[in-house]
Formats: structure tokens, C-alpha cells, sequence
């Protein structure tokens, strides 16, 4: 499994639109990524957090002991060199960073993947340019 995250732990992102290191030789396979990111991951700044990302695409976002903090969505992830349709950002993207587009009532959050283990992803918020980083649960 850990041979099948080599190309994305290759990718070293910094917010500000610059890499530190030469992009990988291949793509990554976002089929082999999005099965990694699917799960239930708690965010390691509150941990009361958990942002769900189902294989079918689906998303939940739940804030416990606050019921009318849950936030259905929808998820997916591009290369920065193929956004889908209608995504747009004040930066640019990067072509050789993957990039997570999540739909929530209407609003478009968008982040680049910045690190995925079995245990562990990171994600910068491109409104903010935040770290998120979140252990996995399940």
C-alpha cells in the first residue's frame, strides 16, 4: 500500500504557489487516491471535527455535540492541470498538485492535497491557505 502513495508523498506543496521539488516523473493515479481518501478523518486542531469522504462521492462534514453542524457535500479530486468545469480559484493551480473540490450547500471549498499516509492526510485551504491536517478513523 505504501508503494501506491509514493507519487502523491512526492509532491512537496508550498500555499504560495511555488514547489520545492521537481514534480513527480508520472501523474499519480487519482483511482489509487481517492480510494485512500475515502474514510472518516478527525482533525488534529479539534478533534470534536470529522470530515467523511465516501467512495461514491459523498461527504459529511460533523461537528459532535452540535447536530445542526453536520454538512452534507460532494467530493472529488482533480490535477491542478485539469480542474473540472466551472472551478476557479484567485490563485492558480499548480498542474502537478492534486486538489480536492468539495460542494456544501451551494459553496465550493477548494484544497490542495498536501500529504496522505494510511493514517495521516493534510490539505491547504486555498480561500485561507490554512493547513488542515486530520488523522484517519476509519
Amino acid at each position: 500500500m505504501t508503494r501506491l502513495f509514493a507519487p502523491l508523498l512526492a509532491f512537496v506543496f508550498l500555499f504560495a504557489g511555488t514547489a520545492n521539488a521537481a514534480p513527480p516523473a508520472a501523474p499519480p493515479d487519482l483511482n489509487v487516491l481517492r480510494a485512500a481518501v475515502a474514510g472518516t478523518w478527525q482533525s488534529t486542531d479539534d478533534t470534536r471535527f470529522t470530515r467523511e469522504f465516501d467512495a461514491d462521492g459523498k461527504a459529511v462534514d460533523r461537528y459532535e455535540g452540535d447536530a445542526s453542524a453536520t454538512t452534507p457535500g460532494r467530493w472529488t479530486l482533480f490535477m491542478g492541470s485539469k480542474p473540472p468545469a466551472g472551478t476557479t480559484t484567485a490563485r492558480a493551480f499548480q498542474p502537478d498538485v492534486v486538489y480536492l473540490r468539495l460542494d456544501q450547500n451551494g459553496d465550493v471549498l477548494l484544497f490542495a492535497l498536501a500529504g496522505l499516509s494510511r493514517s495521516d492526510m493534510k490539505m491547504v485551504y486555498l480561500e485561507r491557505g490554512n493547513l488542515l491536517s486530520f488523522t484517519r478513523l476509519k
